[in-house]
């Protein structure tokens, strides 16, 4: 969605590799089908040297970059994969920012609509629009005012992994947020149209929340507080959901990303916000079969992201 436009809803043809690239790790899988279900046909994970990526909105994020390719080859090498490789790749949690906007009205021409959005996205993160890199895909509406998922990257963070990943002979047909990734596993569920799901996925900073409806983004909220806080501004957040944007049906299905010792609290917080006691989904759940070598909240952003090639 950041380097080459990608419609993330029509879901084209996309490669079955995918690179995940966090603050700790990275991790790259190659997914393939068997008796139903999406299968690693091979993976291999890398924890990162502390302070090698420094995610961030407003400046490059790797710290040291013959050393960064030095990891991607070794992760590659981890995997069994070829040294030419077309993958599909995920950003950092904090090195982009997406959100889904509703304009006032339907502007008549897309100059008006660009202004509009850059605008929107303007108000949520503080950079100059003329150093970043957007990318937007036009939703569903709901009554009159049309919506859209927007996603920004500024230039240089972006054109940092480009051009890291095309040293290696690498061929990055997408790169996107992290949390679009992991959405993807939601928003690929076969459901119905006004049926609401949410994603909660833990980062270094915060969490990030995603409500998907049907098989679209409705709420995307990036929320930086410190681990203690996270229950309370999750419970906070769903509240607003409860009582702002007009569920049709209770919430059914939540997926959280993150430590198993969290992830008790934070379902009971969701639970108890919306006042019912939504499923929680697991990796069989969603039809993905892991080796336990393979931990979700590692995984899930670049395996999510390969699911487009099915």
């Amino acid at each position: 969605m950041l380097s080459s436009f990608w419609n993330l809803l029509t879901a084209p043809t996309m490669p079955r590799i995918s690179l995940g690239i966090s603050a700790t790790h990275l991790v790259i899988v190659e997914l393939q089908k068997r008796s139903g279900n999406l299968i690693p046909k091979k993976a291999g994970v890398q924890t990162l040297p502390e302070g090698l990526v420094h995610a961030s909105l407003t400046e490059p994020n790797i710290t040291r970059e013959s050393e960064f390719i030095e990891q991607m080859r070794t992760v590659a090498d981890k995997a069994g994969l070829g040294r030419k490789l077309s993958l599909s790749v995920t950003l950092p949690e904090g090195s982009a920012h997406s959100v889904v906007v509703t304009l006032e009205h339907k502007p008549d021409t897309r100059e008006e609509l660009m202004q509009m959005l850059d605008w929107k996205i303007g108000r949520s993160i503080n950079a100059k629009m003329s150093e970043m890199r957007i990318s937007h895909q036009q939703l569903n509406n709901e009554g009159t005012q049309p919506r859209w998922l927007v996603s920004a990257v500024q230039e240089q963070v972006i054109a940092q992994y480009e051009r890291l990943i095309t040293q290696l002979g690498w061929h990055a047909g997408a790169i996107v947020p992290q949390h679009l990734g992991e959405a993807q596993w939601l928003i690929r569920s076969e459901v119905e149209a006004n049926e609401d799901q949410v994603l909660v996925s833990l980062n270094q900073q915060g969490f990030v929340v995603v409500i998907v409806r049907g098989q679209e983004p409705l709420l995307i909220r990036e929320v930086t507080c410190s681990p203690t806080e996270r229950e309370d501004e999750l419970f906070r957040l769903m509240v607003f959901y409860r009582d702002r944007l007009n569920p049709v049906q209770p919430l059914k299905r939540v997926l959280i990303i993150g430590e198993t010792t969290e992830q008790t609290t934070l379902s009971q917080a969701i639970a108890s916000a919306l006042e019912d006691n939504p499923q929680k989904l697991l990796p069989l759940t969603l039809g993905l079969n892991l080796d336990a070598s393979l931990p979700f909240n590692r995984v899930a952003a670049a395996t999510g992201l390969a699911t487009l090639a099915f």
